[in-house]
């Protein structure tokens, strides 16, 4: 997958989409953990607040080098997560694709609350992008 490669949800069809399902993947380990957890759930609150129409989607949301046991700091001290998602159909078509990346004015608290804060920051982030496009 690039994630570089952007493919929007035309704007006329961005309200019918809610996200029913999501996956958070990365490149080194993908079972249910500690991190997906946490995002999940926060993720998932900014989605559902921005996505509400009935034509369900799955969300596998990719991690892009996520050590999960890491601290999620970069080198000036700041919580920081990228990625990507792709915004797949019931027959698995990609329907959107969107970069993601979220950084924090400071460290956000401890892991637990940073992972929550990033997330609901990437959350926010897609709502923007994909479902209230110019807002």
């Amino acid at each position: 997958m690039d994630p570089e490669a952007r493919i929007a949800i035309p704007p006329a069809q961005a309200s019918s989409f809610r996200i029913d399902r999501i996956e958070v993947r990365s490149s080194y380990y993908n079972p249910p953990d500690d991190f997906s957890r946490a995002f999940i759930p926060a993720f998932r609150g900014r989605t559902d607040a921005c996505a509400r129409g009935q034509t369900v989607l799955r969300a596998v949301v990719f991690i892009h080098a996520l050590d999960r046991g890491g601290t999620l700091l970069d080198d000036e001290g700041r919580g920081r997560l990228s990625g990507s998602v792709d915004l797949m159909d019931s027959r698995g078509r990609v329907v959107g694709r969107y970069p993601l990346s979220a950084t924090l004015p400071g460290p956000g608290g401890d892991l637990a609350e940073r992972r929550v804060r990033l997330a609901d920051a990437l959350g926010a982030q897609l709502c923007r992008e994909a479902f209230v496009p110019g807002a």
